[in-house]
């Protein structure tokens, strides 16, 4: 259960491009805030595919999410390069990628594809073009244990926008205007299902109840239950209301993109699934790709941190990882208020 959207993107005709992400999990994954330096070599040994493996040594730095897969492997689940691109990366149970076999190109996991796409890339449209190039395959193929059907949204300091998906084993790339992602039906899916949904609107009815306007009644009727279809409707209709309202500065586009994402939280306990295990948010993140800083709020508190990639030399930095569950979760104002 995750939710990825860009808030400010070409369609809004703003200064900002902000994207953001929610990742939610039955378990802990373990995750760090990692920074990579440019110049290392990819993919590790152990996730080399046998037949004609993609190689690379990374030409961008990034920081992003580095999780667990289920206790086998470590990847990076989210992220932004130097150059201000960014990609989330989310469950998709009913994507079906090519198999070795029937690979036409050179061949990488999915669990790596994040990896490649942060440490080669500068932008959407340069990432557009090499898509073709390679094939993608599950790592289940490698390790029957980790199941990791995954989708992709990408993000860059332009405002372009993009999903990749695989159905059927064949690739499948949609430029979006939003940047809006969740979980199953694949894409093209959930944008037919926003014709059931035409009706919204952000703006109030202008009948009088109960004295006034109901605030928010242009919005009754749109679901807000915790599945990936109500998710990616009410995601679309939040993204709706930066056109409506431009930040003047940089805190205020932040702190709007953090109430956005934060209201797409799942408390623990909210979602059980097989009976014990309880779904809930890990952490979320808000990656200002011109600006190119990387916030992200952990699971257990609201407190923001930051990465600055203007303040890395990622040609000199050690690779590094810091846990994203920190231990400062708010600041005590007692004694300001006290004091003579």
């Amino acid at each position: 259960m995750c939710t990825n959207f860009s808030v400010f993107s070409k369609e809004n005709s703003s200064d900002f491009s902000i994207s953001v992400r929610a990742m939610e999990y039955e378990i802990n994954m373990n995750t760090h805030i990692k920074v990579v330096p440019r110049a290392q070599s990819f993919p590790p040994i152990e996730l080399l595919p046998i037949h004609n493996p993609i190689k690379w040594s990374n030409k961008f730095g990034y920081v992003g999410m580095e999780t667990d897969f289920y206790d086998v492997i470590r990847g990076i689940t989210d992220g932004m390069n130097e150059e201000g691109l960014s990609i989330g990366v989310l469950w998709f149970p009913c994507g079906k990628y090519p198999t070795l076999e029937s690979a036409t190109g050179p061949v990488i996991y999915n669990v790596n594809v994040a990896e490649w796409i942060l440490g080669n890339f500068d932008s959407v449209a340069s990432l557009k073009n090499a898509l073709n190039s390679i094939t993608v395959t599950n790592i289940s193929e490698r390790f029957k244990s980790a199941r990791s059907p995954l989708h992709f949204a990408v993000h860059d300091r332009s405002g372009e926008n993009i999903v990749i998906e695989y159905m059927n084993g064949v690739l499948q790339v949609y430029d979006s205007p939003n940047g809006v992602m969740t979980n199953a039906p694949d894409y093209a899916w959930q944008l037919d299902n926003l014709t059931n949904y035409i009706n919204l609107t952000l703006n109030d009815n202008p009948l009088e109840i109960w004295g006034q306007q109901l605030h928010g009644s242009g919005c009754l009727g749109m679901p807000g239950d915790a599945t990936p279809p109500s998710r990616f409707v009410k995601a679309w209709m939040v993204q709706q209301s930066t056109q409506n309202y431009t930040p003047q500065n940089t805190e205020d586009a932040i702190a709007l993109a953090a109430r956005m994402i934060l209201s797409f939280s799942i408390p623990r306990g909210f979602v059980v699934e097989d009976g014990n295990k309880l779904l809930r948010t890990e952490w979320n993140v808000i990656r200002d790709q011109k600006n190119k800083v990387y916030y992200f709020i952990g699971g257990t508190n609201t407190n923001m941190f930051s990465v600055d990639l203007k303040a890395i030399n990622f040609s000199v930095v050690k690779a590094s990882a810091v846990p994203v569950a920190q231990t400062v979760w708010h600041t005590d104002l007692t004694k300001e208020l006290i004091s003579e």
